[in-house]
């Protein structure tokens, strides 16, 4: 008979529903001093090995994860700003089902269930709090090396929070005497002056030349929002039919109430 020990009422509850096939074989009970999950079958061996695997590995992410990693950032890397820790602990838990496309991060995860499968191999009984301190100790170095790769993460996203910041202030706050400009998405993103002539390169350089900023110096001038940065017009109003369209929705979130959304059948210049 195999048995497990739980302090915590609904630890036991996530794993208990975590067994999906064979649950008559698993009982559930509740005692003054702790909460019990029990296989009535001789050992654990089988299906109920694999789901016992399983559901311990949904427990201890569900559970003890974002909370040992929070340990590390506040005791490894000497985090003590509860924003900063949560935004960290936010991506992590983001990344937990899908980290970015060319984001190595360490195989916690793995690691984990190997540590979990040996465990679960010569017992009958298990004492979640001691088990799950042992998982601990287990990949201690390796969460250690994942928090880094997260808090790495998070810091590009602050440096990119605080260049899109630079980039709003620029539109909001310079005067480069452009009042309006018009932004068609058609095979590529083409600016039109209000009077129905289209914006050279050269005229992006110019601009950036004569209304220097130093977020906006080092932007390939071939990149679709820079002209937009660089002529910091009073309106830009956008005309495409795409709803997600990256580029467009960075220059809305740039200029804010500046800018405007239209349906391309509204564009009010001849194209070509």
């Amino acid at each position: 008979m195999f048995s497990i020990h739980f302090s915590n009422r609904s630890e036991a509850v996530i794993f208990y529903n975590a067994i999906v096939s064979e649950q008559e074989l698993w009982i559930f009970k509740e005692y003054p001093s702790h909460y019990e999950v029990k296989l009535m079958n001789d050992s654990l061996s089988g299906t109920a090995y694999v789901e016992s695997v399983r559901a311990f590995l949904q427990v201890i992410r569900k559970r003890k994860m974002l909370g040992w990693m929070e340990g590390i950032l506040k005791h490894r890397f000497y985090y003590d700003d509860s924003q900063e820790i949560q935004r960290i602990l936010e991506i992590g838990r983001e990344f937990e089902d899908k980290p970015p496309n060319g984001l190595h991060l360490p195989p916690i995860h793995y690691y984990l269930r190997a540590f979990i499968q040996d465990y679960l191999s010569t017992r009958w009984f298990v004492e979640f709090d001691e088990f799950s301190a042992a998982c601990l100790q287990s990949i201690h170095e390796c969460l250690i090396k994942y928090t880094g790769k997260i808090i790495d993460e998070y810091k590009q996203e602050e440096s990119y929070q605080l260049l899109l910041d630079s980039w709003r202030h620029r539109v909001h706050h310079k005067d480069t005497g452009v009042q309006l400009l018009h932004l068609l998405d058609e095979d590529g993103l083409i600016y039109y002056h209000d009077e129905g002539n289209p914006i050279s390169e050269s005229e992006t350089k110019l601009y950036m030349k004569q209304y220097p900023d130093e977020c906006i110096a080092d932007l390939p001038i071939e990149w679709s929002v820079t002209p937009a940065l660089a002529h910091a017009p009073d309106e830009l109003i956008i005309y495409s039919d795409e709803t997600d369209h990256s580029n467009l929705e960075l220059l809305m979130s740039i200029f804010e109430e500046k800018a405007s959304w239209r349906p391309k059948s509204q564009f009010p210049f001849k194209m070509g």
